[in-house]
């Protein structure tokens, strides 16, 4: 899923999937990712009446109620609903095709689905130099498996995405989404970090998991 997913979703990703992040320091503690949430907004609840469709070797969501519910079809899906939920989704969806997005497509990928930035030139440059034109192997590669949001706010949301390698091994990677132009969109940290800067993109280092504790369970059937 983007600077995040390509070892977590294989090895055959992990050229691709962490990219951006190779720029960016890690957090050690998964607990302290983000800022607590409000607490009148429920972010835990799953998102409503989900589908679950192959995408480059994996298994990604979809949902009539929280998106994408344009471009279905494309490389890169739109339409979000301006909840938690809608945030979930996308930060799962764009984290899976920043990894996967084979060369003919990862442009479209970037200017669609990331916020623009230092980071999203960073990966642009990154991924301009790797190349990536087959699907994940489904036997190397990581499932998601539930997801916590850890900030949420009407503009700006932390998601942590956590999957399962096929060998039982969890991990979680932060992923900063933005509402811009009516739609969430993945925001990359930039190279140099903004370490002092609240509203900057959250590290996307992946983070064992001891357990699932603190996050909904959320994956394909």
């Amino acid at each position: 899923m983007t600077g995040p997913f390509r070892r977590r979703v294989g090895a055959s990703v992990a050229a691709a999937v962490m990219i951006a992040a190779t720029v960016v320091g890690c957090s050690d503690d998964p607990a302290a990712v983000g800022d607590a949430p409000d607490a009148a907004v429920d972010v835990a609840a799953p998102p409503a009446e989900v589908t679950w469709r192959p995408y480059q070797g994996i298994e990604v969501p979809y949902s009539d109620v929280d998106g994408p519910t344009a471009d279905t079809s494309s490389a890169a899906p739109t339409g979000y609903s301006a909840t938690p939920q809608g945030a979930v989704l996308a930060a799962i969806q764009g984290q899976a095709r920043l990894a996967l997005a084979p060369d003919t497509a990862w442009a479209t990928v970037t200017r669609t689905l990331v916020a623009p930035g230092d980071g999203r030139d960073a990966y642009a440059i990154a991924r301009s130099a790797a190349s990536i034109t087959d699907a994940a192997d489904p036997a190397t590669t990581a499932a998601f498996t539930g997801f916590r949001v850890s900030s949420y706010d009407d503009t700006r949301a932390v998601v942590d995405v956590a999957t399962t390698m096929p060998g039982g091994q969890l991990t979680a990677v932060p992923v900063t989404v933005l509402r811009t132009t009516g739609d969430w969109k993945i925001a990359l940290p930039a190279p140099t970090g903004a370490e002092d800067d609240p509203t900057a993109p959250t590290p996307t280092d992946p983070i064992p998991l001891p357990s699932m504790d603190g996050f909904t369970a959320f994956s394909a059937p």
